[in-house]
């Protein structure tokens, strides 16, 4: 395996530990290259560059990949500087992500929509009139 090669491969499981912070927020901790973010890794001459997609056009995240970026990979031995670019967000789709992190996925949304049915059975069983004010 070329030297470029092996660092490509160092920074692609450098990436696989950042994990999407949007999917933090909904509680799967699916990494970005898991998400299907990564799009691909250019290493030359002690640079190496990373090109992301993002979810969407609005993504906030940009600055916080570029920051974890450069310190997991700029720490790799040989790297001299990374860079990171995006695209515009109109491309990614739910099928570029892992199998195993989509079925996970699917799984913690199953598991949100039966506790919010459980949760509305139970409202709707235990409720009882009363009264606003005496008559």
């Amino acid at each position: 395996m070329a030297a470029t090669d092996s660092l490509a491969l160092q920074a692609r499981n450098r990436l696989d530990e950042i994990v999407d912070p949007c999917s933090e927020a909904r509680g799967t901790d699916i990494s970005i290259v898991e998400m299907g973010l990564l799009k691909s890794i250019g290493v030359s001459d002690g640079h190496v560059h990373i090109d992301l997609r993002i979810t969407s056009p609005s993504c906030m995240m940009v600055g916080y990949f570029i920051e974890q970026a450069e310190e997991r990979i700029g720490s790799l031995e040989g790297v001299e500087e990374v860079t990171l670019s995006t695209d515009a967000g109109m491309n990614w789709r739910e099928e570029m992500m892992a199998e195993e992190a989509l079925e996970q996925r699917h799984e913690h949304q199953q598991a949100l929509a039966d506790k919010y049915h459980q949760e509305q059975a139970g409202s709707e069983s235990s409720s009882s009139s009363i009264p606003l004010a005496e008559q």
